[in-house]
């Protein structure tokens, strides 16, 4: 793998693990709830740990496989994985609505926090296994996964409360990150 696949997968794998951050945000800020600091770096936290433990297994993994095998495997991995969530979010249509009056902000509890960091956690079990694989290093996956997490869902929140998005663009920004996976399992399997 070359640096630069390396670096692009990298960055695909911290988008695509949080693909689902931007709709979330836009939707809690339509809604005028609030992802606090303290909230948002919860669920990154939680995001980066259900990323880091099944890269390590991957990593792992990766020591006893030929060559090249494990660049093909991780990449078709990921591709896998990104049509998957693409086939899932397509079966799951977001429905914002629009309120007409000024919307009050209250702050998401504690309870909402841990079931929204789990719920957004559950893909990146596999991206994580992929990315072990394919020889990622957990120190800039953990980058990527968190900063994209805090970045994305901070930036749909205030996107969502400040200008509010219509649902129709909602779909094309679900499909947007899990495009990136795909393609970041498609240069992995061309680089091996």
């Amino acid at each position: 793998m070359t640096p630069w696949t390396e670096y692009a997968s990298i960055v695909a794998l911290g988008i695509g693990a949080n693909s689902e951050n931007l709709p979330v945000g836009l939707g809690y800020g339509m809604q005028g709830r609030k992802i606090g600091l303290a909230s948002n770096l919860f669920i990154a936290a939680v995001t980066t740990g259900a990323t880091l433990v099944p890269l390590a297994i991957g990593e792992r993994l990766r020591g006893y496989m030929p060559e090249r095998w494990p660049d093909i495997i991780g990449g078709l991995l990921l591709i896998l994985l990104g049509f998957f969530n693409v086939w899932f979010d397509r079966r799951r249509q977001p429905s914002f609505h629009f309120k007409s009056e000024p919307l009050r902000t209250t702050t998401i509890s504690l309870g909402e926090t841990v079931v929204l960091a789990g719920s957004l956690s559950l893909n990146n079990v596999g991206l994580g296994f992929a990315g072990g694989i394919a020889g990622l290093g957990a120190g800039p996956v953990a980058v990527s996964v968190a900063g994209f997490s805090i970045v994305l869902l901070w930036l749909g929140q205030h996107l969502g409360h400040a200008i509010g998005v219509r649902s129709h663009a909602l779909r094309w920004l679900l499909l947007d990150g899990n495009v990136l996976i795909v393609a970041a399992g498609l240069a992995m399997v061309i680089a091996a």
